[in-house]
């Protein structure tokens, strides 16, 4: 992704922040760092034809929970979880910065890139993981 600088800057800024806002549970630099690489990942795998948007919804949902330190599946308890606003902030970045990286490659080399990534083997390693997860909470009957 361009601008390491400026994730730099914002995640300096989101930290800060979250520092009066959240308790000191909440997500590490390097947390926020790993939701933005795989919201990157989940940005650009439907745009790419490589996964489908469901698989990107429970990537960025598995990437909220890793974070976040929650075992927490449904939506309303993600988002309740300790630092939840700080990983909700590093996904909205990872969105904006891999649509502007795809628009400025013209789509195609950010697909292959995303193709060679080795990240992606781990998001779907994720994506199995919080639905094997979702799924056994989920009320027999």
């Amino acid at each position: 992704m361009r601008g390491q600088g400026t994730l730099a800057v914002l995640l300096a800024l989101i930290l800060g922040a979250g520092a009066l806002a959240q308790p000191a549970s909440g997500p590490s630099e390097q947390s926020l760092k790993d939701a933005v690489r795989l919201g990157g990942i989940a940005t650009l795998a439907p745009l790419c034809g490589v996964r489908e948007e469901p698989w990107a919804f429970d990537l960025r949902r598995a990437a909220m929970q890793s974070a976040t330190g929650t075992d927490a599946t449904e939506d309303g308890e993600l988002k309740a979880a300790p630092g939840s606003n700080l990983a909700i902030a590093a996904l909205g970045y990872a969105d904006l910065e891999a649509l502007e990286d795809f628009a400025l490659d013209h789509g195609e080399a950010s697909c292959e890139k995303l193709r060679q990534d080795p990240d992606l083997a781990r998001a779907d390693r994720m994506v199995d993981e919080f639905r094997r997860r979702a799924q056994l909470k989920k009320p027999v009957g």
